[in-house]
């Protein structure tokens, strides 16, 4: 059954108001970080599609030629990316995250991650489980409908496991599935 026009008006406010409050958290917190939350989206792009030009990655993000530009010069500055020549092209430069900007934004993002923790303690693992993967199917919905995938979660953030997930049930007793466990 499609999505009903109240519904769908529904879900645009919530995700605007998601969208208000995540940015007053990322704001509370950034006075405390090394890196702001561009440059943050920035290493994160860069460790999951490494080598990339100038270019790509203003394509990719929100920010303009003169705004990434600004970012990764901050970013050679701390050594978190560094620049070579394209080899295709030699008037363009290729940027890709060093291991210190991988240690940095892997420590950011722990820390992120401890933060959000506190801020959700009222929900249980379970709970904190369900609506993870509610937000995961829902950016994947909307990353499909964009033609695009996912591909800004750095691997070892994805690894990480804060918590022990829930057990998951175990799969329905099929009469294939109960042919197997008599054998």
């Amino acid at each position: 059954m499609p999505l009903s026009r109240e519904t769908a008006e529904e879900l645009v406010r919530d995700l605007f108001e998601l969208q208000r409050a995540t940015r007053r958290v990322l704001k509370e917190t950034a006075a405390h970080r090394e890196l702001s939350t561009s440059q943050v989206d920035v290493l994160t792009f860069l460790s999951c599609q490494p080598g990339r030009r100038a270019k790509d990655l203003v394509a990719e993000s929100s920010l303009g030629a003169s705004g990434m530009s600004r970012h990764l010069a901050a970013l050679e500055q701390m050594g978190h990316v560094a620049r070579a020549q394209d080899p295709q092209d030699g008037r363009a430069q290729i940027v890709d995250i060093t291991e210190t900007g991988r240690r940095a934004l892997e420590a950011h993002l722990r820390q992120d991650a401890e933060h959000l923790a506190a801020r959700l303690a009222g929900l249980d693992e379970a709970q904190t489980h369900r609506t993870r993967e509610d937000l995961s199917r829902l950016t994947d919905l909307l990353t499909r409908s964009l033609g695009t995938g996912r591909e800004s979660t750095p691997p070892a953030v994805r690894e990480t496991n804060y918590h022990t997930p829930p057990p998951q049930p175990a799969a329905p007793v099929t009469p294939e599935r109960e042919e197997e466990t008599r054998s």
